[in-house]
């Protein structure tokens, strides 16, 4: 048995708890509203309101709730009003309820009777319009003490004694000070139900409003799961359950409480769902039953030859179920309205009947050719043969689209099916290990590395090497591709080592190619760029001799990267973009991916960071557009947000993160995009936020062989230190760093570690001149890249203060900074520049211009770690971040400020905050702080106050 569960709060329906609020408002101003709500059952009408009600409480409303009894349990007339009105006599006092009952209260007792009696019963017309007047006088005199919500639930189920009443209040309770609200649902108020006409023709007439309640979004259904499990979802979990609920928040509630493995419909859930197909005819539950078991391809034709009912009574048929909502008119024809509603519905078929259903809708498919949907109905109709020839067509099919996942289901529904085919080879197409091999190809472009690493090992058991050992090398070509995907480097090189030992003599020219593009790979990824260049062009000479262009166009790929790591920026990029071009041509989505990411790495490396970030936002929509791998998208976001960060484009990387947040991915496929935003938090002085995106990479640093990622994430940890002024921690990371990466052919990140080493050693009055050395000695092994060289120049400029404080050497680092269009880190080296000049006693107005540059950049760009250093310099300094302004005689309002001091004082005593100013005024809110104090100091007072009383005093 399921426990029913509820997210504390309410999600979403911020617009239409607004409105519901707003009508409140009216009603305090002496108008009356009347709002009906509606929506499917479960979309959270009675949460929606329960909700208004309490804020409405807050506001000192009376608040009156009464709800509808179902028709068929035998209704008293006024049922919802004598409910609603039951505890007047609590919420009033008995003065003020001896004036709201007025001089009948006798006449009252239809609506009243606990407090009235129960009046005499009359029947004539005269007596319910009587009742109905004084009705009218009841709510008037009530909403006149003060503004009043009355509640009627459920009015799907209203008496038609109760409709005429509504009716009438909403046509004359006009300037009453009352808010009705009335919830139905709108797949039950139908053509013909009582409450249809009335609701058309006060929302006609101007008297009514009606608000909608549509489904919830994805992301508001992860908020909900968020604050029913009290923890945030998996997106893989939130997927599924959007899918089965398509956003209907209770039944969200009804699957989550059922447990999140559960597949099975909850029978609570499938009584709501069923109760009202029960009360159809004959006909349109059959009807029902045929569509559901169709699927999303439910024409008329196909729909008549399933139920086979005459043409006439099928049309009665579909006419009933989409007036009561149960069938939508869709594209394709017709379609049970909600896909719970399916199940349902499917569910409750005798085993007998589900089959011959299936068997019928797929004879019926089978003349339209094969198809996903004829497979699947031949599966349920337990046609084992058809279905798995069925699969395997439907599988290559999704492949040659690109929907991997969808083709991955197609291919493992038939691996499923092979046992229970005795001639399955003859039926698929293929021997089994070929289909497993085909399996994990799909499963490897979906991002799903370890189903295809059991895949692969499968395929592997069932091939021979003796015997075949072509087929058995290409196999350990896949389960490298795979290994690689799974961040295990020194598993994807053996992989590849393994299939070029299996390659007879005589395989062919292509094969071999292949493999010693891919071992190319491999190595590129482990820093072995020499290597790797030579198994990449030996790939392409065979490779361009047989024509076999994918496997040119991988291994270029690969060995652009190489090339341009080993200095030969010009030749690697030439080659990148070659790489790039064949795969949009030849509709490569494998190497399309691969050669986004190392494009953008290598612009990167290049210092070309705005080529690199347009490139790389048209990578991500093309790798989520074509529906591939997880790591191929996150290493593209990655660089792109790296690029992003460095080009000061922060609200474009908080849009690209947003973008790709949805994306269900391991730590160890997203740590480029964790990296790029912690990195964007510590430049934004969060030090909580940067902290919590690297908690989450810790564990895969520790057993990564990527040097790229381990290094990075070292660099990162001790900026994160640097903040935090914990220089013994950040000391530590840079020499864990430098660990990483010293005696291999990744030296690219080490004039960064240095650089922030030397700082701190700066900072502790330590020694700089291991780093040094070591800087140096890398710049000079290493090829050439601008970003490396800046960082080398600013380890050299670091060192000098401790050694003799050099401000042109910090203008050489700054010019460079600026070259590459790096805002923030040329920001930083101006307060460095600042304090070197100062220290030197060089000219204080040379400081001051450095030093308001940084201060304008750290305040375009929101870097609140730049900030604090900032304003320390100049307080200890005395220098004045904001230039004086000269004082205008003529425009004077008060002595002795500037115009614009005069308008940030005259916001100020209007009772503004600093924020406020800033917003009107059009500047930072840190820059009023600076007004403010030369205000006091100008004024000679001591507070905000002071300053205030005597600029009102002078006007």
């Amino acid at each position: 048995m399921t426990r029913r569960v509820s997210c504390p709060t309410l999600i979403g329906r911020a617009a239409e708890l607004d409105r519901l609020d707003a009508a409140l408002t009216q009603a305090q101003g002496g108008s009356s509203v009347l709002l009906f709500v509606s929506g499917d059952a479960g979309i959270g009408k009675s949460r929606l309101v329960t909700t208004f009600t309490d804020r409405a409480r807050w506001r000192d409303a009376l608040v009156f709730t009464g709800g509808c009894l179902d028709l068929a349990e035998g209704a008293a007339p006024y049922a919802p009003f004598v409910a609603a009105l039951r505890p007047l006599a609590e919420e009033l006092t008995a003065e003020e309820l001896s004036h709201v009952l007025g001089d009948a209260p006798r006449e009252l007792g239809a609506l009243l009777p606990e407090l009235c009696g129960r009046p005499p019963t009359r029947r004539d017309g005269a007596e319910r319009g009587r009742l109905y007047e004084l009705a009218l006088g009841l709510f008037q005199r009530m909403a006149a003490l003060r503004p009043a919500v009355l509640v009627l639930e459920d009015l799907h189920w209203i008496d038609p004694a109760s409709a005429d009443l509504l009716s009438l209040l909403g046509t004359n309770l006009r300037r009453s000070g009352l808010v009705v609200v009335g919830t139905y649902r709108s797949d039950e108020v139908v053509r013909g139900h009582p409450l249809h006409g009335t609701v058309l023709e006060l929302e006609r007439s101007g008297n009514a409003e009606r608000i909608e309640l549509s489904n919830l979004s994805r992301d508001e259904v992860a908020a909900q799961v968020a604050g029913i499990l009290g923890t945030r979802p998996a997106t893989r979990q939130v997927g599924t359950l959007f899918d089965r609920s398509e956003g209907n928040p209770f039944f969200v509630e009804e699957l989550v409480a059922a447990g999140p493995t559960t597949r099975e419909l909850p029978a609570s859930l499938r009584e709501v769902l069923l109760t009202r197909v029960e009360r159809l005819a004959p006909e349109t539950r059959r009807v029902l039953r045929a569509v559901a078991t169709i699927g999303r391809v439910g024409d008329e034709e196909l729909i008549a030859a399933v139920t086979d009912l005459p043409s006439e009574a099928l049309n009665d048929a579909l006419h009933e179920a989409v007036a009561h909502r149960l069938l939508v008119v869709t594209d394709d024809g017709y379609d049970v309205r909600h896909a719970l509603l399916r199940e349902a519905l499917h569910t409750e078929l005798l085993p007998g009947e589900r089959s011959r259903l299936h068997v019928a809708v797929a004879t019926a498919l089978e003349k339209r050719g094969p198809s996903a949907e004829l497979a699947r109905h031949w599966h349920a109709a337990g046609d084992a043969e058809r279905a798995l020839t069925g699969f395997v067509a439907a599988a290559a099919a999704a492949a040659a689209g690109y929907a991997w996942a969808i083709a991955l289901a197609h291919y493992e529904r038939a691996i499923r099916l092979w046992p229970e085919v005795p001639d399955a080879e003859s039926r698929a197409g293929m021997p089994h290990a070929e289909l497993l091999g085909r399996a994990a190809e799909v499963a490897t472009a979906a991002g799903e590395v370890d189903q295809a690493a059991r895949l692969v090992e499968e395929a592997m058991t069932e091939v021979d090497p003796a015997a075949a050992p072509t087929r058995a090398a290409s196999l350990w070509t896949l389960m490298g591709r795979v290994r690689w995907m799974a961040g295990d480097m020194a598993a994807a090189c053996e992989a590849y080592d393994r299939a070029i030992a299996l390659l007879p003599t005589e395989a062919s020219a292509r094969e071999r190619a292949r493999v010693r593009g891919l071992q190319g790979h491999a190595l590129m990824i482990q820093c072995h760029f020499r290597e790797s260049v030579a198994s990449c062009r030996e790939a392409i000479e065979v490779a361009t001799a047989v024509g076999a262009r994918d496997i040119e166009g991988h291994a270029r790929n690969t060995m652009g990267v190489s090339l341009a790591m080993l200095g030969e920026m010009t030749a690697g990029l030439a080659e990148l973009a070659e790489a790039l071009r064949s795969a949009k041509e030849r509709e490569d989505a494998w190497e399309l991916g691969r050669a986004y990411v190392n494009y953008t790495e290598a612009l990167l490396w290049a210092g070309d960071w705005a080529k690199a970030a347009e490139l790389g936002m048209e990578g991500v929509g093309t790798c989520r557009r074509l529906g591939y791998g997880r790591t191929t998208c996150m290493c593209a976001a990655g660089n792109t947000l790296a690029a992003l960060i460095r080009l000061g484009r922060w609200s474009d990387a908080n849009r690209l993160v947003d973008e790709v947040m949805d994306i269900d991915a391991p730590p160890w496929q997203r740590w480029g995009v964790t990296l790029a935003m912690a990195e964007l938090q510590l430049r934004r002085g969060d030090a909580d936020g940067a902290r919590r995106h690297l908690a989450t990479l810790a564990e895969t640093v520790g057993r990564t062989d990527d040097l790229d990622l381990a290094s990075a994430y070292h660099a990162c940890r001790a900026r994160l230190a640097i903040l935090e002024h914990d220089p013994m921690a950040a000391r530590s990371h840079v020499r864990a760093g430098l660990d990483v990466i010293r005696g291999s052919e990744f030296t690219r990140i080490g004039p960064e570690l240095c650089a922030s080493g030397i700082r701190v050693e700066a900072g502790l009055y330590g020694d700089p001149t291991p780093l040094l050395e070591e800087c140096r000695a890398t710049l000079a092994a290493m090829p050439r890249m601008p970003e490396s060289e800046a960082y080398g120049l600013q380890a050299e400029a670091e060192a000098t203060r401790l050694t003799g404080p050099d401000p042109v050497l910090w203008r050489s680092v700054i010019a460079l900074w600026d070259d590459l269009g790096e805002i923030y880190r040329a920001a930083y080296c101006r307060i460095r520049e600042a304090e070197a000049i100062l220290a030197v006693r060089g000219p204080r107005e040379a400081a001051v211009k450095a030093l308001r540059t940084a201060w304008a950049a750290a305040d375009a760009l929101g870097a609140g770690a730049l900030r604090p250093e900032i304003e320390d310099l100049a307080r200890r300094a005395r220098l004045d971040l904001v230039p004086a302004e000269e004082p205008d005689p003529a425009e004077e309002t008060v002595p002795g400020l500037t115009a614009r001091e005069v308008e940030v004082l005259a916001l100020l005593s209007s009772g503004r905050t600093n924020r406020q100013i800033a917003e009107t005024l059009f500047i930072s809110e840190r820059t009023v702080g600076v007004h403010v104090s030369r205000i006091l100091h100008k004024l000679g007072v001591p507070n905000r106050g002071a300053a205030a009383h005597l600029f009102r005093a002078s006007n």
